[in-house]
């Protein structure tokens, strides 16, 4: 998707409640899941989107809260499969934290 078209879905259900970032992955998705393997399934694709379009910033923590600037960036492969992982996006991850925060190009989407 081009960085002028709108948001799909995924994007917008990842980047509206970033209005409030940076926000763990784990606060992501809707009241309705089913599961955090669907909210995963279909957040995931939106979180790289977004990364890519330069809209948020994704970043890995030890532990959460946690100071943005302390957090090592994720994107790319990277983040492509780290967001496929349902433990990043559940309270109880054994590997540190992801986290997210809009970009300043990102909050003309809000």
């Amino acid at each position: 998707m081009d960085a002028d078209e709108g948001l799909d879905l995924a994007e917008e259900l990842v980047l509206c409640p970033l209005e409030d970032s940076p926000l763990p992955l784990w606060e992501l998705g809707w009241a309705e899941a089913p599961s955090r393997q669907r909210v995963a399934a279909v957040l995931g694709p939106g979180l790289v989107s977004l990364v890519a379009r330069g809209l948020i910033e994704v970043r890995h923590f030890d532990s959460w809260p946690a100071q943005w600037e302390r957090g090592i960036p994720v994107a790319g492969d990277d983040l492509l499969r780290e967001s496929g992982r349902v433990e990043v996006w559940s309270v109880d991850s054994a590997h540190g934290v992801l986290a997210a925060h809009i970009t300043k190009a990102g909050i003309r989407y809000l």
